[in-house]
């Protein structure tokens, strides 16, 4: 159930902080405290590890939504999660 909770935590983290910026402020304070995370899933929330959330299994969704809105790059991120990646090999249907 846990898993769940990180996806709950990062989505209201994503809200409240658009919400705080359509009404022209910063970003609020966020409160981890109302969901139950294990220690591993709060420190990788709290210290924005965008390769722990990716290795705890948060939604590739809400990942990319979750480092838009802490600031990084599209970039920045890609090169972060390109160690999980595997390359496909891929051959045309004319390739035997």
């Amino acid at each position: 159930m846990s898993l769940y909770q990180l996806h709950r935590c990062v989505y209201d983290w994503v809200r409240v902080g658009e919400v705080g910026s359509a009404a022209g402020g910063g970003r609020a304070a966020f409160d981890t405290a109302g969901y139950q995370l294990t220690d591993e899933e709060r420190a990788a929330f709290e210290s924005q590890d965008v390769a722990a959330m990716y290795r705890l299994g948060l939604h590739p969704v809400l990942l990319n939504r979750y480092c838009r809105a802490a600031g990084y790059a599209r970039d920045d991120y890609r090169k972060i999660l390109e160690p999980f990646g595997v390359p496909q090999q891929r051959r045309g249907r004319w390739q035997r």
